[in-house]
């Protein structure tokens, strides 16, 4: 996430409120002071040098978040007129600039000068492909493009590097995964999340409740496409415990204040509301239709999301909803492979 839970949980506590535009900007306010700023996160610290080649390709206010700031990067991020957050993992310290408005973030000074490996881009297409794959054999290279929106010399270099993994091969049929659970596994392990921009908010009705509010108030606003995933999605394919907390994916954001909802910290939050970065969260070509009054996520994106929802039971409810996935997918082939 460009935002994560440390620098979510210190700009609700200095009363900042978050409004995803999309996976990239938001809208902050405060008060009677609002600005919109691209968010770009670093996974390392940065120098002067670098803060001078982003200004070259940003001609907007930007909020940056990084691990670690010299006091020159600071000196340089506030030159640039921009905000800045050090987030370490634990507490997230900064300024932030809000309509002319300084407002500091924090209370530690946080510098270290931790120099982490810059990841490469994520391969979205590779982790869209296994999620189709997973969901059904389809049979041919051009198929498989079209219902991923990768190139189809794309789907063919990714489906070469999978098939020397052992995760996928050709059949008389088409390409399919070689073993679901193995498949499912490896998606699991290997996600990096759908990253973009993720504010929490809590409400009094119950989550399925609090879900079928959201996606009725974003639909009135024409925020685009819409999906509702972890438990509440969970529990209309495959019951097994009270939903915990509403996640909904959106392709712009809404200020759910008007809607009765108050910023709210992860130990608190009954909702998620996520502008994904990932093209792949959005639910595929399927064979079963999903309820229309309730728009699902991809089955693996809310397999994820109710993996990684902490309590006593979420393995179990994760394991329950796997097998159940599993077995829709045999009634759907006809039981074949994987």
């Amino acid at each position: 996430m460009l935002i994560s839970t440390v620098v979510w949980n210190a700009l609700v506590d200095a009363g900042i409120v978050v409004i995803p535009l999309d996976a990239e900007h938001a809208e902050l306010r405060r008060g009677a002071h609002r600005d919109v700023l691209r968010v770009v996160r670093s996974p390392a610290a940065l120098n002067p040098s670098d803060i001078a080649d982003m200004k070259r390709r940003h001609r907007e206010p930007v909020l940056l978040v990084v691990p670690a700031a010299t006091p020159a990067v600071r000196a340089a991020v506030e030159a640039a007129g921009w905000s800045w957050l050090i987030d370490d993992g634990r507490d997230a310290t900064g300024i932030l600039r809000v309509a002319g408005q300084l407002i500091p973030i924090g209370g530690r000074d946080a510098e270290s000068p931790s120099q982490r490996a810059r990841p490469g881009r994520v391969p979205w297409g590779t982790y869209t492909l296994v999620r189709r794959l997973i969901q059904r054999p389809w049979s041919g290279q051009q198929q498989l493009a079209a219902v991923t929106g990768v190139s189809q010399p794309r789907v063919s270099q990714a489906l070469a590097a999978l098939t020397e993994q052992g995760l996928v091969h050709r059949t008389p049929a088409g390409w399919d995964v070689t073993d679901f659970d193995a498949a499912v596994e490896w998606w699991l392990r290997s996600y990096p999340g759908p990253r973009g921009l993720r504010t929490l908010w809590y409400g009094l009705e119950p989550p399925v409740e609090q879900a079928d509010m959201v996606v009725s108030m974003l639909k009135r606003g024409d925020h685009g496409r819409t999906a509702i995933s972890g438990d509440v999605a969970a529990d209309h394919i495959a019951p097994w415990r009270s939903p915990r907390r509403a996640v909904v994916y959106t392709q712009t954001g809404v200020d759910l204040t008007r809607a009765g909802f108050a910023p709210a910290g992860a130990a608190d939050a009954t909702v998620e509301l996520i502008v994904p970065e990932d093209p792949g969260v959005w639910l595929g070509p399927t064979p079963e239709k999903p309820p229309r009054s309730l728009p699902l996520a991809d089955p693996l994106q809310i397999l994820w999301d109710v993996a990684r929802v902490p309590g006593p039971d979420t393995d179990e409810a994760a394991r329950h909803l796997q097998r159940v996935l599993r077995d829709r997918r045999q009634r759907t082939t006809g039981g074949h492979a994987a």
